[in-house]
C-alpha cells in the first residue's frame, strides 16, 4: 500500500484549521456583505464622465493604481481605443485629481469604488452601472492590471472576434487534475472542460451579444456574493462565472488554448524545448520547481533529456495555467499579449525569469512593462 506523504497530512491540518479560523467571517460575508454594500454603493462610489462617446463595443478595465496611474495603464487604454472600443475604468482605490485629468481623454466613463471584493467586486460595480446599455452591446470585455499587455502580431480583441464565441478567455485553467512533482512522469495530458474547476481566466475575459441579452447574466452580478477573501473570489467569480457560461449552453473557448498543449511542445527542437524549460515560471510550487532544476540537469538531446522537460513542462502548467508559468513560450510561439505581474513578488526565482523574459520584449509597451516590473522589485522585493 501506497504510503500518504506527510507533508499532505500536514497541509490538509492547517487547510482544516484555517476553515476553521474562517467560518465567522464567512458567515458575514455570505449573509450580509453583498446586502450591506449594495445599500451603501451609491455613497461609497464616484462616477465621472469620460471624453469618449460610449459605442458598440465596450472594456471595463479595473485597475488597482496604489502609486498612481502609471504609463502601463495608458497604453492598455490606447489599443483599447485604437481597436474601436469604449473604455471605461473602474478604479479600486480612489483617483487624484490629475489622475482623473489624465483618464478623461482616454474613456467613456471612470467609477471610483471602494477596494472590496478584488477584481470581481469591480467588474460588478462596472456591469451593473451599464446595465441599460448591455443589451445593445456587440460584446463586453474584462480586463484588469494584474497583467501588461505587451505587443503583439494581433491584438487579443482581433482574436477574440475571430473566435466567435459567446464567451472568450485570454487562458483557462483547472482542466486537468493537478499533479505531484514526484510523480511528474507518470502525467497524461487530458485536458478537459468537464472538470468541475475548470474556469477561464479573470485578467481578460469578453462576453458576446448573445449572453449580454439575457437577463440572467445581469441577476448573476446582482446576486453575486463579495468576497475580501481571494480563494472565495475566484471560486465565486472565475469558477463561477465559466460554470454559469457553460450551464447556459453559451459557446466558449480560449484564444490561447491548451488542450493540445502537449503536442506542441513536442514538436520543439531540442534547443527551444530547453529554453522553454527553463524559462518556466514556477512562484507558488516550489516542489515542481525543484524537479525543473534537477530535469535541467540532464541532457536535452537524449530521448529521456526530451521527456522529462515535456513531462516537467505540463505539469508546471496543470498546477498553475499557462498564464502564469508560460510567457516565454507564449510570447514567442502564441504571439499572446499579456505578461502577469504577481511572480516579481512571490518568488526570486519567477521574479528572475520575468524579468528576464520583459527585458527581450523589443516594443515600447514592452520596454514600459519591463521599467514598471524593475520598480515594483525595487520597491517590493520577492522572497528568497
Amino acid at each position: 500500500m501506497r504510503k500518504f506523504p506527510l507533508w499532505k497530512l500536514k497541509r490538509e491540518i492547517l487547510r482544516f484549521g484555517r476553515q476553521i479560523a474562517e467560518l465567522p467571517g464567512l458567515t458575514w460575508e455570505y449573509f450580509d456583505l453583498r446586502t450591506s454594500y449594495d445599500r451603501k454603493a451609491a455613497a461609497m462610489r464616484k462616477t465621472h464622465e469620460g471624453d469618449l462617446p460610449m459605442g458598440r463595443e465596450v472594456a471595463i478595465y479595473l485597475i488597482f493604481p496604489a502609486g498612481g496611474i502609471l504609463a502601463s495603464h495608458l497604453d492598455a487604454l490606447r489599443l483599447i481605443i485604437d481597436e474601436g472600443i469604449s473604455p471605461v475604468v473602474v478604479s479600486n482605490l480612489p483617483l487624484s485629481t490629475d489622475d482623473l485629468a489624465t483618464l478623461a481623454p482616454l474613456t467613456s466613463r471612470i467609477i471610483e469604488r471602494p477596494n472590496l471584493g478584488y477584481d470581481f467586486g469591480g467588474y460588478r460595480d462596472g456591469i451593473l452601472a451599464l446595465e441599460s446599455t448591455l443589451p445593445d452591446l456587440d460584446r463586453l470585455y474584462i480586463l484588469n492590471d494584474s497583467a501588461w499587455m505587451v505587443e503583439a502580431p494581433q491584438s487579443w480583441f482581433h482574436d477574440v472576434r475571430a473566435k466567435g464565441v459567446d464567451f472568450c478567455g485570454a487562458t483557462s485553467n483547472y482542466g486537468i487534475k493537478r499533479h505531484d512533482a514526484d510523480d511528474f512522469r507518470e502525467l497524461r495530458w487530458q485536458y478537459t472542460i468537464q472538470h468541475r474547476n475548470f474556469h477561464y481566466a479573470s485578467y481578460a475575459l469578453a462576453i458576446g451579444r448573445t449572453i449580454l441579452q439575457d437577463p440572467a447574466f445581469v441577476t448573476f452580478w446582482k446576486r453575486f456574493r463579495l468576497s475580501n477573501q481571494k480563494k472565495r473570489t475566484v471560486r465565486r467569480g472565475e469558477i463561477g462565472l465559466t460554470q454559469w457560461v457553460m450551464r447556459h449552453g453559451f459557446s466558449h473557448d480560449a484564444t490561447c488554448s491548451v488542450m493540445d498543449l502537449d503536442t506542441e511542445i513536442a514538436a520543439l527542437d531540442t534547443a527551444e524545448l530547453d529554453a522553454v524549460t527553463r524559462n518556466l515560471i514556477i512562484p507558488e510550487r516550489p516542489r515542481i520547481r525543484a524537479k525543473r532544476d534537477e530535469v535541467l540537469l540532464s541532457d536535452p538531446a537524449t530521448p529521456e533529456g526530451r521527456r522529462d522537460r515535456i513531462q516537467i513542462i505540463l505539469t508546471a502548467v496543470s498546477a498553475q495555467a499557462m498564464g502564469y508559468v508560460m510567457p516565454y513560450y507564449t510570447l514567442r510561439h502564441r504571439g499572446f499579449q499579456f505578461v502577469k505581474k504577481s511572480p516579481l513578488w512571490i518568488s526570486s526565482a519567477g521574479s528572475r525569469t520575468t524579468l528576464d523574459i520583459l527585458s527581450a520584449l523589443p516594443g515600447p509597451m514592452g520596454q514600459t512593462a519591463y521599467a514598471e516590473a524593475l520598480q515594483i522589485v525595487e520597491n517590493r522585493p520577492p522572497p528568497e
